[in-house]
């Protein structure tokens, strides 16, 4: 008996309400602003600007907004020690920013001609963006002193910003005599906002110095605030809605082959497929989105891990495009640092076919939907048969939220995914509210349903999960307190859950100490920070304990030092395991060209794969340098090593190389080598691309990969992890696709 139709039912109906709300929201109107000090308003122009980084137009030459900016961090309320001149204009297409930043030093100035979001250690500045003014979502955008981008979300479920989207918009960057200036538009067709007669966003600027290691913002951010909560106002007259259509077709071939024999291939495996994406602007704050055979490829290939004698499965983040865009609207709230880190994670949709998205807000309140089809469960096994062979495993997420006074708001979530007689449906709500800055208070309740592939059903009061997380902050003092209940049927297939069955509190205390920068000026900040994690198993009955402190120091040229200690018992296989961790961690950029980074710790580890488990000792750690001899080159070294043993005897040992070399001819163009080596499972991996990007959805990009094994062929068979390194599958990659805005 199939459940898919109430399901879709429930599905269809929400997304034709809210879209029938999107629609008439031209009805509702915000509060029209009021002139005052701290209000931003947009001049108007009616030349052209060219985007060149060379302010000679004449809105340029009006009063800036702001000179000085305050420290943020590391260290928080102190003027940064060079000026900063910042213009706001508009016209019917665009927003536009500009910035003077001053520097009596420019030579020293640290910029480089790389790829899209990696100029985070070197100088830059951003403009953060809400441009729904709800104090929700914030669009940030960086830019380097070369021209390069970055940029993020941030939102006011998570404080910390979300690199996986990309967005349409110009920049470009000069270093003078006097420091460096930049330019930005910023389209209209972008963003989602309310248009009017006055269109109120929210708007805040930041600009980091890397030699000095100090990073300010105007306004003011203070401590335990974050960009949303510290805005200011902006107010652009007459903008309306711009005409959003994009057509995103793309063209994707591979070719891959297995290797049989030493000295035979398999037949190659080729694929051309050729997929489209619509996407339509209902309203200038509603958007439609339907993609048909999807292009899912990933240029960036998952960073190998330490794999072995892990309890929990590793994450791996998202980085598909359609899956990346708008999930802003997706977050919910959990805490990313415990068993439950995220209760949306696309990455479990692992073949989609095709995939639909409408997201949208109405007045202060947003939503979203996201549907796809998975492939992935239907695929034959290699051994046996699957019975459900040709099938596809439906994925559906409903988010909604309203928003009140800053980034305070309450929400709602539905997750569900569907497969043969299998399903789980997942919902719950979550809110955040501050008091008085210094008290931010965030919840979450999660209720699922689930039946697996033997019929057994399970719901209830075993399968629910709850979180209450409090957080106090000062500038000497913060402290974050947190209970969390997993039920022990909990189960959550399109979401990233670790562990169920326990009940969680957790506590953590961080002293900041502030050095006088008039007699230290290269000690920013020193922070004792403790914390604790007390586990209670519902099944067992055992509980697990863990005790942790660190002093940590920050200095400036990047760098910093961290000395941590961690006791920890755990129960394993209905034994009590007492552990002992010892650690070090820090890093240096000794000159703009070269930066260390490394750390190296003792641990008492449980061996997991053992029956029974024991203890053993072990050290672990990593060393890592960039070395950028000029802007264009850069190359990244890599060693990760973790080792176990018991009484003198090894029980593994494994160092993970990495590099990755990248020239960079252009801010669009790059040629990149990529080589990874696992001593443990002996495997090498290869990768090299060749990417074109003009414009995020504009892209060429041609990749070639290959995996390498240490194997042995003997009596017609292959023996793992001994012998010679073959390469046992290669993978020719292709992908071109334009977008076209209208």
């Amino acid at each position: 008996m199939t459940r898919r139709k109430p399901f879709t039912l429930i599905v269809i109906t929400g997304m034709l309400v809210l879209l029938l709300t999107g629609l008439w929201s031209p009805v509702i109107s915000a509060k029209p602003a009021e002139k005052d000090d701290k209000t931003i308003f947009g001049v108007k122009v009616e030349e052209k600007i060219k985007i060149d980084g060379i302010l000679d137009e004449k809105v340029w030459q009006t009063p800036p907004i702001k000179k000085k900016f305050i420290t943020v961090r590391p260290s928080y309320g102190y003027e940064l020690p060079m000026d900063t001149l910042v213009w706001v204009a508009y016209d019917m297409q665009n927003l536009y920013f500009a910035f003077r930043c001053l520097d009596p030093e420019p030579e020293k100035i640290k910029t480089t001609i790389t790829k899209r979001d990696n100029i985070l250690a070197e100088d830059w500045v951003a403009v953060s963006v809400d441009a729904l003014g709800n104090g929700q979502t914030g669009y940030v955008l960086f830019v380097n002193p070369s021209g390069v981008q970055a940029d993020a979300l941030t939102t006011s479920v998570h404080s910390d910003e979300d690199w996986a989207p990309d967005y349409v918009w110009e920049s470009a960057a000069k270093l003078t005599a006097e420091g460096y200036n930049v330019e930005i538009a910023l389209p209209l067709k972008s963003l989602s906002f309310k248009s009017g007669k006055k269109v109120e966003m929210g708007i805040l600027f930041r600009r980091r110095i890397n030699r000095l290691s100090l990073e300010g913002a105007w306004p003011e951010i203070k401590l335990n605030q974050w960009v949303l909560t510290s805005q200011t106002r902006a107010v652009f007259e007459g903008l309306k809605k711009q005409l959003k259509l994009e057509i995103l077709p793309a063209l994707t071939h591979s070719n891959n082959s297995t290797r049989l024999t030493p000295d035979q291939w398999s037949k190659s495996e080729k694929s051309t497929q050729f997929g489209i994406g619509l996407k339509y602007g209902l309203t200038s704050a509603t958007t439609a989105e339907i993609t048909i055979n999807p292009d899912f490829s990933q240029v960036e290939s998952d960073a190998l891990q330490v794999e072995v004698n892990q309890r929990y499965p590793l994450f791996y983040s998202e980085k598909r495009p359609f899956f990346m865009e708008g999930m802003d609207i997706f977050n919910f709230w959990t805490y990313v640092y415990g068993y439950f880190p995220k209760a949306v994670h696309t990455r479990q949709i692992a073949k989609p076919s095709w995939g639909a998205k409408l997201t949208g807000s109405v007045g202060k309140f947003s939503f979203g939907f996201l549907s796809a089809g998975d492939e992935a469960p239907g695929e034959p096994w290699v051994n046996g048969t699957n019975p459900d062979e040709g099938k596809t495993a439906l994925f559906g997420i409903a988010r909604g939220k309203y928003g009140f006074g800053k980034d305070n708001y309450v929400g709602f979530l539905y997750t569900g995914r569907e497969f043969g007689d299998q399903y789980n449906h997942m919902v719950g709500l979550d809110g955040s509210y501050r008091i008085a800055r210094k008290h931010w208070f965030r919840g979450t309740y999660l209720y699922t349903a689930s039946r697996d592939s033997a019929g057994n059903v399970y719901n209830g009061s075993t399968t629910g999960y709850g979180n209450f997380t409090y957080t106090f902050g000062s500038k000497p003092l913060i402290l974050v307190g947190v209970l969390e209940h997993m039920g022990k049927d909990l189960q959550a297939d399109a979401s990233y859950l670790k562990r169920n069955g326990v009940n969680v509190l957790r506590a953590a205390v961080y002293n900041n100490f502030y050095p006088n920068q008039k007699k230290l000026p290269w000690m920013k900040l020193i922070r004792l920070f403790t914390w604790c994690e007390a586990v209670h198993d519902l099944t067992t009955q055992q509980d697990d304990l863990l005790v942790a402190s660190s002093l940590n120091f920050y200095l400036i040229k990047d760098a910093s030092l961290t000395l941590q200690y961690q006791y920890t018992k755990e129960y394993w296989q209905g034994r009590e395991f007492d552990k002992n961790l010892w650690y070090v961690l820090g890093g240096i950029r000794l000159t703009n060209w070269l930066q260390f980074s490394g750390n190296f710790g003792w641990r008492e580890s449980i061996f997991y794969y053992a029956v029974p488990a024991f203890l053993g000792t072990g050290y672990f750690g990593s060393f890592d340098i960039n070395f950028q001899p000029n802007d264009k080159f850069t190359l990244y070294l890599s060693l990760t090593h973790s080792d176990l043993s018991r009484a003198g005897q090894e029980l593994y040992d494994v160092n993970i190389w990495y590099s990755k070399a990248t020239y960079q001819f252009s801010k669009y163009f790059f040629l990149r080598a990529l080589v990874q080596y696992n001593s443990y499972q002996k495997r090498m991996l290869t990768d090299f691309l060749a990417s074109f990007t003009l414009i995020p959805g504009t892209v060429l990009h041609i990749g070639y990969g290959g995996i390498y094994e240490k194997r042995t062929w003997l009596n017609d068979q292959w023996l793992p992890l001994q012998g010679d390194l073959y390469n046992i599958k290669r993978s020719f990659f292709a992908k071109i696709s334009y977008l076209w805005r209208f």
